[in-house]
């Protein structure tokens, strides 16, 4: 009997313990959910913001998920050993800079509540591996699992050392400052500029997708908007296809937090973004982060302050998988100065090259702090972490405050200007060795100004509104003059945030959609009043193609393709020195406009005529017919162009497939929000806010790019639930 009795409470023991695991397990899966939209947007609704760090990596994951573990292998500097020699090129550059194990220092030294939250994200990518396994490639098993180390290490190499330091600047910077020394015999005997040199092509692309990202962005403040409610327009330009330029839509919603925005892939918080009260875009900005310094060497060591000094060396082994999937090992000999590592050493030149901040860790928590802000002063305490090395940051709220900060870490520096520390310095003295950063009040800063208004098209932040800061309050190094002409697209933004004296929400739509070519405006008059007094037979049909076309490079503008040779043939890189009315900083939108050499510029269209009709067989070629959007399965229309030409909406058409031209970085997440009672906001992705092969969210947003609309942003539950993809519990 008493055996019995045992038996049953030894059950009924069992079975409460039963009951309290899957309570216990039904509560954590209760814990949070995704609804996914229409368009592949997660809305993830968290009961506590662990739970929602955790869903946000799982649904990275499924709309990312190769390419998410790529970029963490690739950060650990390990993707040689995973994936082969093509990438031991960046494993190099990785391992040099030191990023897995500055990754652990920074990790260590997050606050245990972000280090959770960071562990959490790093939980969901591990679980959604492991509850679907055939959802990503074999080949990126091998990255997992993941944990928060490598959340920081990926944020640190995307930011400090692609961002900034990207692989291909030591050369570069080199090559700027040998161009401008006696010629070595290296140089003399045509040495290290072999064109079929396939590492200085990678070089070289890598530096083009790094001039070519940029930005727009936006704020209207209430007496510059017709409905006297503050606006923003968030509209970065990167680099299209699956890199870390890469974004993604998210919003999240937990405990006294909800912000819809984009994180970079693998980031586990966004980087531009708007809660219900306010929001902040992006700009990169003409800061410098990075300064090489030129070491003289001798006997092994370097010179400084009078006194050779040792070099600090380490060796590390690389691992390269070979196709037969054995493995070969290189070894990495890297030697470090008191302003970091020696990155490059060539025809007798050796450079140093120093990060600023490394010596800040908590960038992610910055930036979640920046979405967490609701009011000016807390957005401002969360810039004054400065732990975000660059971008300009605008923002604006629902109270009317806009602001425009020249963002990030400016190196406090011992005199000279910015074109004197953007070459090589020299590295013998202490006296060019910085250690400290001018302070969050020390930075060009617009706020609430009398224009009611703030922009930025990646210029120097002196034209961030009129009338113009003053560059004179700020320390000579901060940024470039603005002396010489700004690019042609901050002379497009200008005329169109200031052509009205208010702007309504549907204008800045309207107006960050416009495909209206500055650089035609500008130059136009003096190349139509050329060709009419040359009476040229061979010059007037494209005069009267031109007079007719509407300045705009919509999908249907005849006209544009032929401007567009015409500007890549005639002005180039050097516009500024080919225009009549040279620029005046005082007077920007009534400057800078006709032709110097009328004769020259008739001879450059005569033959962009002969080109236009060789390639499309007619001078009123649609601009649509020859450049493209494509992603997915879609190949489409595109209208926009580039960021030179003076087009604010901006897209670079750099791949070629036979005579037509597909966008390969431009317009990426585009953003308008009105912040009144009730809030308006739209936003696109263009290419789709998905990488995995055969997601339909590939190209699903490639059509509203054609149709230059946005798509609706889905705040509140049940507007999701009207439009719900699908719905998942965690």
């Amino acid at each position: 009997m008493n055996s019995f009795n045992g038996l049953i409470r030894a059950r009924c023991a069992a079975g409460l313990v039963a009951i309290l695991i899957l309570a216990s397990s039904a509560a954590a899966a209760g814990k949070a959910e995704i609804l996914w939209d229409k368009y592949g947007v997660p809305h993830i609704f968290a009961q506590d913001r662990e739970a929602m760090f955790y869903a946000h990596g799982r649904a990275q994951m499924q709309n990312q998920a190769n390419l998410l573990l790529r970029l963490y292998g690739e950060s650990r500097g390990r993707a040689a050993e995973y994936w082969g020699p093509s990438y031991l090129e960046l494993d190099r550059w990785v391992q040099l800079n030191g990023v897995p194990e500055r990754a652990k220092v920074w990790y260590a030294a997050q606050t245990p509540t972000f280090q959770k939250y960071l562990d959490e994200f790093a939980r969901g990518i591990n679980d959604f591996a492991k509850d679907n396994p055939n959802a990503f490639d074999a080949q990126y098993q091998v990255v997992l699992p993941v944990s928060g180390v490598d959340v920081v290490g990926h944020s640190l190499r995307a930011v400090h050392y692609m961002y900034m330091a990207s692989m291909g600047r030591p050369r570069s910077e080199a090559n700027a400052f040998l161009r401008n020394q006696p010629p070595s015999d290296d140089i003399a005997l045509g040495r290290n500029v072999d064109p079929s040199d396939e590492l200085a092509a990678e070089l070289s692309a890598e530096e083009e997708a790094r001039a070519l990202a940029g930005s727009n962005t936006w704020s209207i403040g209430p007496s510059h908007s017709a409905s006297g409610n503050s606006m923003l327009l968030i509209n970065p330009h990167l680099s299209w296809g699956d890199t870390f330029y890469r974004y993604m839509e998210v919003h999240l919603v937990g405990p006294d937090y909800d912000l819809y925005g984009a994180p970079q892939i693998g980031f586990p918080v966004p980087v531009v973004g708007f809660n219900r009260h306010a929001g902040w875009g992006r700009t990169v900005n003409t800061i410098d982060t990075v300064d090489f310094f030129k070491l003289t060497v001798k006997d092994g060591q370097y010179l400084f302050d009078g006194t050779l000094r040792p070099f600090e060396h380490e060796t590390k082994t690389l691992k390269i998988k070979q196709p037969d999937g054995s493995m070969k090992e290189e070894t990495l000999q890297i030697r470090r100065t008191v302003h970091g590592p020696v990155v490059f050493d060539e025809r007798g030149l050796t450079l140093a090259m120093r990060v600023a901040g490394l010596d800040r860790p908590k960038m992610l928590e910055q930036w979640f702090r920046m979405g967490e802000a609701q009011t000016l002063d807390q957005f401002k305490d969360a810039l004054r972490m400065q732990a975000v090395p660059m971008w300009n940051a605008n923002y604006a709220d629902d109270q009317g405050h806009i602001m425009l900060v020249f963002n990030g870490l400016v190196p406090k520096r011992n005199g000279h200007d910015y074109a004197y520390w953007s070459g090589v310095v020299p590295g013998d003295s202490s006296e060019t060795l910085w250690t400290t950063y001018l302070t969050f009040d020390e930075l060009p800063k617009s706020i609430d100004p009398p224009s009611g208004w703030n922009q930025n098209t990646n210029e120097p932040p002196w034209l961030s509104t009129l009338p113009p800061l003053d560059p004179s309050l700020y320390a000579p190094y901060v940024a470039p003059t603005g002396e010489s002409q700004p690019q042609m697209r901050t002379l497009r933004s200008l005329r169109m945030i200031t052509e009205d004296p208010k702007i309504s929400y549907e204008q800045l739509i309207a107006k960050k959609h416009s495909t209206r070519m500055e650089l035609a405006d500008k130059v136009l008059p003096d190349l139509l009043e050329a060709a009419r007094n040359a009476n040229a037979a061979d010059v007037t049909p494209a005069a009267l193609v031109l007079d007719e076309w509407d300045r705009n490079t919509d999908i249907d503008s005849r006209g544009a393709v032929l401007f567009q040779i015409f500007v890549s043939r005639y002005l180039g890189q050097g516009m500024a020195g080919k225009m009549r009315v040279k620029y005046d900083p005082a007077h920007p939108l009534d400057s800078a406009y006709g032709l110097s050499d009328p004769a020259a510029a008739l001879t450059a269209l005569t033959a962009a005529a002969e080109e236009c009709l060789n390639l499309y067989g007619s001078l009123e070629v649609k601009w649509g017919d020859v450049y493209r959007f494509a992603s997915g399965n879609a190949d489409l229309p595109g209208n926009g162009g580039a960021g030179a030409s003076g087009l604010f909406r901006t897209i670079s058409y750099s791949r070629r497939v036979g005579n037509k031209y597909y966008a390969a970085s431009g317009e990426t997440i585009v953003c308008a929000i009105e912040f009144g009672k009730i809030q308006q906001a739209g936003c696109t992705l263009g290419y789709g806010n998905a990488s995995q092969p055969g997601s339909p969210h590939l190209e699903d947003q490639l059509p509203l790019m054609v149709q230059k609309t946005l798509h609706p942003v889905w705040r509140e539950k049940a507007e999701v639930e009207a439009n719900l993809e699908k719905r998942e519990s965690f």
